[in-house]
């Protein structure tokens, strides 16, 4: 009779392992998904604010350009050395070298950090025109990176007096750092 109450204790404490880690193993999974929902639900949301900042960003840079040919700006007085960008008051202005493309490090998330060169790459929204991004309403999220733009001049002038062709590059940021957009345009002031 004793040998008969020491299995069926044993069978069901057995009985109780397994449903626990059943039930262990479904919440697992069940917390898995609610989290994979959330991140394919904010995903295209962060694409979303990375893309509307680089446009700003782009329209930023096309802005500085415009402005500073018109006036005639020491901003676009002297062109810097090829496969390098400019600083000062021609921060933001580099030279095409080639294939040698000054904005890769935006496309492979090398931005660095705060004082590197990397992170000074480019000029930041308003630093020239005074541009701001828009104010959002209370309680939405928006850009907490100020988007980037460079200017690269693509090649000599093609006659004395012409403006040589330029590409503006401009970088957004998402609130998610790993969520980037790159936007470009062509230029001829």
């Amino acid at each position: 009779m004793l040998r008969h109450r020491q299995q069926a204790g044993a069978a069901l404490l057995a009985f109780i392992a397994t449903l626990m880690l059943l039930m262990g193993g479904i919440c697992a999974a069940a917390t898995h998904f609610l989290l994979a929902g959330r991140q394919l639900a904010s995903q295209p949301i962060d694409r979303e604010i990375a893309f509307r900042a680089a446009e700003a960003a782009l329209l930023d840079g096309e802005a500085d350009l415009i402005a500073a040919v018109a006036a005639g700006s020491p901003r676009v007085a002297h062109l810097p050395a090829p496969g390098t960008c400019a600083d000062g008051p021609q921060r933001g202005i580099c030279m095409a070298d080639g294939n040698h493309r000054v904005w890769q490090p935006w496309l492979d998330g090398d931005i660095g950090n705060a004082g590197d060169a990397r992170a000074d790459l480019g000029v930041a929204l308003g630093t020239f025109t005074g541009a701001q991004l828009p104010v959002l309403p209370t309680g939405v999220i928006g850009a907490t990176t100020l988007p980037r733009y460079l200017i690269e001049v693509r090649d000599d002038p093609p006659a004395p007096g012409m403006w040589p062709r330029m590409r503006i590059v401009a970088l957004g940021v998402g609130r998610d750092p790993g969520v980037r957009v790159l936007l470009q345009t062509e230029f001829q002031p």
